[in-house]
């Protein structure tokens, strides 16, 4: 990551939604996201953003990552999540990464957006449903 980037920035925001998941499965897919953002990295003055909020329209708790690399064309954008598919071929890319991430985030009822502008950088957009929160008389605590 130091060699990568100067500037790597997580913004946590508070009292978010609980959600429900499986602790490992998600750290592997930020991994993935994390090291195909610093990949992307033209020089190390570029940076990479990774926040958290809470998306009421959709009632889910959204990760995003973003850098500022180069970018993703369209023709390659349409493909990125397909099996197998990658650009990084030459340098060890199986182009399982993203189709595995996707899948992991749609086993948790989640969506995986990417969007991308070349020259200015690519944003992931996790959103994780949120585990309703009991109220009024009837609600109950977990032991």
């Amino acid at each position: 990551m130091k060699k990568a980037t100067k500037r790597f920035a997580v913004e946590i925001e508070e009292n978010l939604p609980t959600i429900k998941g499986n602790f490992q499965r998600l750290e592997q897919v930020i991994i993935n996201l994390i090291e195909n953002a610093c990949q992307a990295l033209r020089d190390n003055e570029q940076g990479i953003l990774i926040s958290t909020s809470f998306d009421a329209d959709h009632d889910c708790v959204e990760v995003k990552v973003r850098d500022e690399g180069a970018g993703i064309t369209p023709e390659n954008l349409a493909r990125i999540k397909d099996p197998f598919f990658t650009t990084k071929r030459d340098a060890g890319g199986t182009g399982l990464g993203l189709s595995i991430s996707a899948t992991i985030i749609a086993d948790h009822q989640g969506s995986l957006t990417i969007t991308s502008e070349r020259g200015k950088g690519t944003t992931v957009t996790i959103c994780l449903p949120v585990i309703p929160r009991a109220s009024g008389p009837q609600a109950k605590q977990d032991p």
